[in-house]
């Protein structure tokens, strides 16, 4: 029995449209990618939903993650020595790591669902253009 292999893709996802800060604080948090391999996928993030389609970026995308912080307390001392102003509280330091690169880009925007009903409803409501009939 052959074992399959899973290829692993690295993809960024750029949120456009309707975000609050509230989404950004989801940032760390579980999501969920409806439909990945399809041409339309869908990105559940908390309440939100995105809809979006796979574009390849101009360049090559780098990631990175970060690792445990460092204080630019030892780093700064000398130019903080001989300079005067009032004390400073230590500055903390992001350390990143090389995490990969992707060339793809999945672009997604806000989508709002609506009741198949509603939907129903509002195409009843089209007004409908009969064929102009000749009069000779």
């Amino acid at each position: 029995m052959a074992e399959e292999e899973d290829d692993e893709v690295y993809v960024v996802v750029e949120l456009t449209g309707v975000i609050d800060s509230q989404v950004m604080e989801l940032a760390g948090k579980q999501c969920t990618i409806l439909g990945i391999d399809t041409l339309e996928p869908v990105l559940k993030l908390g309440s939100y939903l995105f809809t979006g389609q796979y574009k390849d970026s101009i360049g090559t995308c780098v990631l990175f993650e970060e690792c445990e912080a460092g204080t630019d307390d030892e780093a700064g001392r000398a130019s903080r020595a001989s300079s005067v102003s009032r004390p400073r509280r230590p500055k903390e330091l992001k350390q990143l790591k090389y995490f990969g690169k992707t060339e793809k880009r999945l672009d997604m925007k806000t989508s709002f669902l609506q009741e198949k009903a509603a939907v129903r409803a509002a195409e009843l409501l089209q007004p409908t253009v009969a064929p102009a009939q000749d009069s000779s």
